[in-house]
């Protein structure tokens, strides 16, 4: 089966999970990423341990990363992306995850599990990088950006991010109306699954899901989704402990290095 190199608190990998759920493509789960207690200690990978043979073949030591038999190809233009070593083929970058595995699944003749080309036209493909770009990357700038003022411009832009998604959004369904989940809504779920780090770190911030009740409910549509709830973490206590290191600005990831440094996350 495929090896999918990952991190139980990293919303980016727990894209490409849902979807190898999604689809019920068999893989095998490797949790590739420790935090260190000390972000600044010598030793490590960017604040992390990390798994030794996610580093051979992903040197940046990113999650996720999929890691495939050699011999596998894909005619379609992301299987161009797919980075042929001696040993494997291999593929990183969350949103190229998804993309490929779609096709992938597309490619052997399948439909998945719970639902089939969640790409229905390009226009998807585009949408998923947008809203990558106006939440995902926002929501690292509220937690890291070190003045309120920051705080504040950051947490505007997100809430703006998230009215612009939530207006394609149908009363009982998802992304543009349709009747199963798209590559858009597996790209912005994580984060919103991750409001109560927001609501922990930046309180008088976060009031954007106070009495949005078609916020809340595509929520729980979404975390009641079994791919998605194959993918939640055990205890919300261990995740806000995990994201402590970007609240407080000692993150010593490389996507905290480019957040400190003025760059978005999706620059990484």
């Amino acid at each position: 089966p495929i090896k999918f190199y990952s991190a139980w608190f990293c919303p980016y990998a727990q894209r490409a999970w849902i979807t190898l759920e999604h689809l019920s493509i068999p893989y095998e789960y490797v949790e590739s990423l420790t935090v260190r207690s000390n972000q600044n200690s010598e030793g490590g990978h960017h604040g992390y341990d990390k798994h030794p043979r996610l580093l051979e073949i992903n040197p940046k030591g990113l999650v996720p990363t999929l890691e495939f038999p050699l011999e596998t190809t894909n005619n379609s233009s992301i299987g161009k992306k797919l980075h042929h070593l001696k040993d494997a083929a291999v593929l990183s970058d969350s949103i190229d995850c998804m993309e490929f595995l779609n096709s992938y699944v597309i490619d052997k003749g399948g439909v998945g599990g719970e639902g089939g080309n969640f790409i229905p036209d390009s226009s998807f493909l585009s949408d998923a990088i947008k809203f990558n770009q106006k939440i995902c990357s926002t929501f690292y700038k509220i937690l890291m950006k070190p003045s309120l003022e920051e705080q504040e411009e950051s947490y505007r832009a997100f809430s703006s991010g998230i009215a612009e998604f939530m207006a394609e959004i149908g009363s009982d369904g998802y992304y543009k109306g349709c009747n199963c989940p798209s590559i858009v809504d597996f790209t912005v779920i994580p984060w919103l699954l991750r409001f109560p780090l927001l609501l922990h770190y930046r309180p008088t911030l976060m009031k954007l899901g106070e009495g949005n009740e078609k916020l809340s409910s595509y929520i729980e549509r979404m975390k009641d989704l079994p791919a998605i709830q194959k993918t939640l973490w055990k205890d919300g206590n261990d995740l806000i402990e995990v994201y402590q290191r970007y609240a407080n600005g000692t993150a010593q990831s490389q996507l905290g290095k480019a957040v400190r440094s003025g760059k978005n996350a999706h620059d990484v």
